[in-house]
């Protein structure tokens, strides 16, 4: 009887805990529930503009668990509503997910900065210049760091490499941060040599397709006429001898005359008188006319006589321009004197 009644209370017993299981899964699921709840979330208050934006972005990660930027975005979130550790796992999880995210190593290192673990914040900027050798602010931030530290000569390399990809950077209004550093002096002066080496070239570039420069010799000296511009160099050339007698041939160098202008009278007016030697000459009382070729005709200052004209030469071996002379009309004798 009594085995019996053991095996009975047994069995009884087992039905009770198999009666008390589904309440105690139910207890353990929330237990896990609880745990994977994240640690911010109670903090957040409802009505806050940096509480709100934070849910949101916790729905955006949750629907694109594998996109690195809203990641990074979210992590800055957390970290300006003072959840580091959090923060630093979103920046993690944003570098894993995109091997060249620079960004959230940054961060990362401003994070760790920020709580004062200079070592891991130097790591996360390692990082980000590893996979971003040109990005100047986390060569400043290093440099920073390392100044700070006592590592000098170090310092001075970050800060000489990230003023020479951003000059802009010692300027307090582009950097506060370079308030706090007294090695300004001795980046400039390491990139004082490829700074002026820069600007020279940048000057030195304007001369580089100056066509004077182009057909200038090596081997001597140089004379006016060698780097002298070639203002010829777009004029028309001339493709050959003009139709008049007076044309030099191509090449030979001669000099042309330049033409004259042409007497004939305009369409519409009387023809122009010609122009004699001298006037007809009135005799006084007591003289009388000199025989023709004896003395000097007779020409008043007001109209001087013209003076024969030569030819003008068109050069050594070219036949001169054809000039005509009009032809001089003889100087009249007066038929009457005038009584004594």
């Amino acid at each position: 009887m009594k085995l019996i009644r053991v095996r009975v209370a047994w069995a009884g017993w087992g039905i009770a805990v198999l009666a008390a299981a589904p309440a105690l899964g139910q207890a353990g699921a929330s237990k896990n529930e609880k745990a994977a709840e994240p640690f911010y979330r109670k903090y957040l208050v409802a009505g806050n503009p940096l509480d709100e934006e934070i849910r949101s972005m916790e729905q955006k990660v949750e629907a694109n668990p594998s996109d690195a930027t809203l990641r990074n975005d979210f992590g800055n979130l957390l970290a300006l509503r003072h959840f580091p550790e959090q923060a630093a796992e979103q920046y993690t999880m944003a570098a894993k997910l995109d091997k060249t995210d620079f960004i959230s190593e940054y961060n990362l290192g401003i994070l760790r900065e920020t709580e004062g673990k200079t070592s891991d914040a130097i790591a996360a900027y390692k990082k980000s210049i590893a996979r971003k050798p040109g990005f100047p602010q986390a060569r400043f931030r290093l440099g920073r760091l390392y100044e700070f530290g006592g590592n000098l000569d170090a310092a001075v390399e970050q800060y000489a490499k990230a003023l020479r990809i951003d000059p802009s950077m010692r300027n307090p209004r582009r950097n506060p941060l370079v308030i706090d550093s007294r090695l300004m002096y001795r980046a400039s002066l390491t990139n004082y040599e490829r700074d002026v080496a820069t600007v020279t070239l940048d000057r030195d570039v304007s001369f580089v397709e100056e066509p004077a420069f182009r057909h200038a010799p090596v081997d001597h000296p140089l004379s006016t006429e060698d780097v002298a511009p070639d203002d010829n160099a777009n004029a028309p050339r001339d493709v050959g001898p003009g139709t008049g007698a007076s044309a030099a041939p191509a090449g030979s160098g001669a000099k042309r005359s330049a033409p004259r202008a042409s007497t004939a009278p305009a369409p519409g007016e009387p023809p122009a008188r010609p122009r004699t030697s001298a006037r007809p000459r009135t005799l006084r009382p007591g003289q009388s006319v000199p025989p023709p070729g004896v003395g000097a005709p007779y020409a008043p200052e007001s109209a001087p006589s013209p003076a024969a004209e030569e030819p003008p030469s068109t050069g050594e071996g070219n036949p001169p321009e054809r000039v005509t002379v009009p032809e001089t009309v003889p100087t009249p004798v007066p038929d009457e004197i005038e009584p004594s």
